[in-house]
């Protein structure tokens, strides 16, 4: 039962994660260029490969799988761009419902390139999953609203597209690399990736910016929201090692909407500055659907 504690352990820290996420948006970045968080987010991710690697000592593999695994770590670090922008127009618990379209991305990418084959009842899955950004969409009653809630899903699907590709590289260049030594190398592409990024001007400008005016709240949410991604990162890795990988990703999935549901509801009552959720009836109606929808999903697809 361990991979199961893990599993729901790495869905818990992943929920907690996408509010400070929010937070970090909204409140420190006032919806400005959140993008500038790659200049701290760089160090960050670096340090903590480099920690984890001297921990584990790590043994490299050859540099062909060294390559695609930085490659994998490097498209994480561009697709974040789209994520930080979609989180300007969307809320942490929309957002989760639209990362669940991960595990559909997977199914399709094995078909059509490795020819691996899709059953019915997949399909159906599929189907159901899809339905669920549809209702968050259309919950919004006005027509503006429901424009930036359009222009938020699809910065979140290219987001979950080139995520998928990043973990598909890595899962299928690496299949015979241990775990760890998989997550410090993708680790450590991701980290330099973002320190470029943090080099656009207008990204070093608004970090200047936020460190002169608020260098605690956005030193502090980084590091801790950095190394929050990364212990349950490798949490989770670590119990699909141990566990069924299959039963392993739709426990940790189907936790994650629930608990960020249920979180965000939580958080909005009671630190409204954090939780940051729209708890207006028809909105709260329709992401429990698009949860039910996303858990059904993923139960009929595994």
């Amino acid at each position: 039962m361990l991979w199961l504690i893990l599993c729901i352990i790495a869905a818990l820290t992943w929920s907690v994660s996408a509010f400070i996420d929010n937070y970090q948006t909204d409140v420190i970045f006032k919806g400005k260029t959140p993008q500038a968080m790659k200049v701290l987010n760089g160090p960050v991710y670096i340090l903590i490969a480099a920690a984890v690697g001297l921990f584990f000592k790590i043994q490299f593999p050859d540099l062909p799988q060294i390559g695609l695994l930085l490659l994998s770590g490097a498209l994480n670090s561009v697709g974040a761009l789209a994520y930080y922008q979609a989180l300007k127009n969307e809320e942490a618990t929309g957002a989760t419902v639209f990362y669940q379209l991960q595990p559909v991305l997977f199914l399709i990418v094995d078909f059509l390139i490795f020819g691996e084959s899709i059953s019915a009842q997949q399909v159906i899955g599929f189907i159901t999953i899809l339905l669920a950004p549809v209702v968050i969409v259309f919950s919004r009653k006005r027509a503006k609203s429901r424009m930036m809630a359009i222009h938020a899903a699809l910065l979140l699907i290219l987001y979950v597209v080139i995520a998928t590709t990043s973990a598909e590289i890595a899962v299928r260049s690496a299949s015979n690399v241990d775990y760890k030594t998989v997550f410090v190398i993708y680790l450590f592409g991701r980290g330099c990736t973002d320190c470029l990024l943090g080099l656009v001007p207008k990204y070093r400008k608004r970090h200047k910016y936020i460190m002169k005016h608020s260098p605690k709240a956005y030193v502090g949410t980084v590091v801790l929201n950095q190394c929050l991604c990364a212990f349950a990162d490798f949490v989770y890795r670590y119990g699909l090692v141990i566990g069924v990988a299959a039963l392993g990703s739709a426990v940790t999935n189907a936790a994650e909407l629930i608990l960020t549901f249920i979180l965000g509801v939580v958080l909005s009552l009671i630190w409204p500055n954090f939780g940051r959720e729209k708890l207006h009836k028809h909105i709260v109606i329709a992401h429990v659907i698009a949860v039910l929808l996303c858990v059904a999903g993923i139960i009929i697809i595994q």
